[in-house]
C-alpha cells in the first residue's frame, strides 16, 4: 500500500506533468479502455450489470498492477462507480467497506500496535527466562512457543510473529557472542601451545556457533508454528476467521465462545506436536548449554 513506485523520486516521469512514469500512464490508459470497452460492448447478455462490474474490476486491476495511484485510493473506485453505473446503491456499496468485521480488524490492529509499543512480548519472555536462570535450549523454545501461542489467541497471529521475531533474533545473536566468548575463555584457561590453541579454539568456536545457528532455525520455526496454532483457537487470531464470522449465514451460529470451545483442543494438540518435532529435530543433539543470566539481564536493561 505504500506504493514504492510512487515514492521513487529518482525515476524519470515524462507523463502527466512529471507525475507518472510511462508504466503508470500505460496502466491508466489500459484500465480506462477496459472499462469503456466492457461497458459499451457488453459481452455478457444474461446479466447486463455484470458487464459494468467486470469493467470496474478490470479498471481496478490495471491500476493495482501498474501502480497508477496508491492502492487504498484505487480501492475506493467501486464505491463511486457502482452507484454511478447503477449496479447498486451507495448504501449497499458502502456497507462492504465498513461493518463489524472491519471494526474488529481495526481494533486488533490497535492492540497489536500497543503490544509493540510497550514491548510486552519481550518483557514477558525475559521475565520468565530470568526466573529460570541459565536457560536450556528446550526451555527457551518452550517459552517462546508458549508465549506466541497465548498471544496469538488474543491478537493477530501475523502481528505476534512480526513483533516477537526481531527480539528472538537479537537474543540469539547475543547467545552466539556468549558462546564465542565462553569458548575463547576455556581455551585460554587450558594453557595450550599457541598453534594448537589457535587451531582448537577455531574448531570449538565453529562447532559452538553452528549449534547456536541450528537452534536459531528451530526457534524461528517454533515462533511461526506456535503463532499459527494459537491463531486457530479464536476468531480474532487469524484473518480468514474474520471473514468466516462475517458470512451472513454463519454469523448467528459461529460465536467467539463456540469457536474457542471447538478449536482450542486442536490448537493445543497442534502446538504440542510442533514443539515435540522441533525439539527432536533441532534441540536433542545440541551441545549448546543455553543463554546465561547475564545475557538476559543485558537484554532486559535495554528496555
Amino acid at each position: 500500500a505504500t506504493m514504492p513506485m510512487t515514492f521513487d523520486v529518482e525515476a524519470e516521469r515524462p507523463c502527466c506533468g512529471g507525475l507518472w512514469k510511462v508504466q503508470q500512464m500505460l496502466g491508466f490508459l489500459l484500465g480506462l479502455a477496459s472499462l469503456i470497452t466492457l461497458c459499451l460492448i457488453r459481452p455478457v447478455q444474461t446479466y447486463p450489470m455484470a458487464n459494468d462490474m467486470l469493467g470496474i474490476t478490470a479498471l481496478c486491476a490495471c491500476f493495482w498492477v501498474f501502480e497508477v495511484i496508491p492502492v487504498y485510493m484505487t480501492a475506493l473506485f467501486p464505491l463511486v462507480l457502482m452507484p454511478l453505473l447503477k449496479i447498486t446503491s451507495s448504501e449497499i456499496a458502502a456497507q462492504a467497506y465498513w461493518n463489524w468485521i472491519s471494526l474488529l480488524v481495526v481494533g486488533m490492529f490497535l492492540v497489536d500496535i500497543a503490544l509493540e509499543e510497550v514491548h510486552l512480548p519481550r518483557r514477558v519472555a525475559l521475565k520468565v527466562l530470568l526466573r529460570l536462570g541459565v536457560v536450556h535450549p528446550a526451555a527457551l523454545l518452550a517459552c517462546f512457543m508458549g508465549m506466541c501461542w497465548l498471544l496469538s489467541m488474543l491478537c493477530n497471529s501475523i502481528a505476534v510473529t512480526l513483533v516477537v521475531t526481531p527480539f528472538a533474533i537479537g537474543l540469539l545473536n547475543a547467545a552466539e557472542e556468549q558462546v564465542r566468548d565462553a569458548v575463547a575463555a576455556e581455551e585460554m584457561e587450558a594453557g595450550e601451545p599457541a598453534e594448537r590453541e589457535a587451531h582448537g579454539t577455531g574448531q570449538a568456536r565453529r562447532r559452538s556457533v553452528k549449534d547456536v545457528q541450528r537452534f536459531s532455525d528451530g526457534l524461528l520455526l517454533g515462533i511461526a508454528f506456535s503463532a499459527t496454532c494459537g491463531g486457530i483457537a479464536t476468531l480474532t487470531g487469524a484473518i480468514p476467521h474474520y471473514f468466516l464470522a462475517g458470512e451472513s449465514n454463519l454469523a448467528a451460529h459461529v460465536t467467539w465462545s463456540k469457536w474457542f470451545a471447538f478449536a482450542l483442543p486442536l490448537s493445543f494438540v497442534s502446538v504440542v506436536l510442533a514443539f515435540c518435532v522441533l525439539s527432536t529435530r533441532y534441540v536433542r543433539s545440541l551441545k549448546f548449554r543455553g543463554i546465561s543470566r547475564e545475557t538476559l539481564e543485558a537484554e532486559y536493561d535495554e528496555l
